[in-house]
């Protein structure tokens, strides 16, 4: 009996960390591969804990990477889910309810030949044409998505631009993949154009992008050749 108990304990403390250490691990990596390939762009959770138990997931540090600039787009402090633990290995996954907290948007752009190319647009297009796709076939449905405590950076070093402001607070019902859910690259698209927006209204002067589309950099890069040969000359 005793040897029986021993045994049945081991078995037991296996299952659990099977369960709590191995699971984690593999369906983090499993998110990390479908929402970089849904996004096209490289997705890393730092860390990943899930209660099997309670049905709640929490997550820290998750990046979404630039694709064509260095440094990330978007940056999540914590995540908290609570959701159905039996449905995560199931091809419907339901979700009670997700929070995030703590975003960081990094909003980079650069004007060269009179044309602006920034870290958003790239994104924001595939999402429209629908040029991203999942490699997993599994589904999902959130009830309730909360984001809270938002803040946008905007940088250009080539114009001398630097500049973060803080968003409102954001609230999604029935986000997902299902025929029944509002499509979740649609709701990205619409967040996409509405931070356009708040970035030419509040990041930018109100004739910062006419000036812009006249500006001449071959002037300015005359200004500076000018400004450099009187230092020359006043050194000597």
């Amino acid at each position: 009996m005793k040897k029986f108990l021993i045994s049945l304990l081991i078995i037991v403390f296996s299952i659990y960390f099977l369960v709590e250490f191995i699971g984690d691990r593999l369906i983090k990596n499993i998110l990390q591969k479908n929402i970089s390939s849904a996004l096209n762009r490289d997705v890393s959770i730092k860390k990943l804990n899930i209660n099997y138990l309670s049905g709640e997931a929490k997550g820290k540090d998750i990046s979404l990477l630039n694709k064509k600039f260095d440094g990330y787009l978007l940056k999540i402090g914590s995540i908290v889910v609570d959701l159905d633990t039996f449905s995560i290995f199931s091809n419907d996954i339901k979700i009670n309810n997700i929070l995030l907290e703590n975003i960081k948007v990094n909003y980079y752009f650069n004007f060269s030949e009179q044309i602006i190319s920034d870290n958003v647009r790239s994104l924001r297009e595939e999402l429209e044409n629908k040029n991203t796709y999942s490699q997993s076939n599994k589904y999902f449905n959130i009830k309730n998505l909360d984001v809270k405590n938002i803040s946008l950076s905007a940088s250009s070093p080539n114009l001398n631009i630097e500049k973060t402001i803080r968003l409102d607070d954001m609230n999604f019902d029935n986000v997902g993949n299902t025929s029944e859910s509002r499509d979740y690259k649609d709701i990205l698209k619409d967040i996409f154009i509405d931070t356009s927006e708040i970035i030419k209204e509040k990041i930018f002067n109100e004739n910062f992008l006419e000036k812009l589309e006249n500006f001449d950099s071959n002037q300015l890069e005359d200004k500076v050749k000018d400004k450099l040969k009187n230092k020359l000359k006043n050194l000597f």
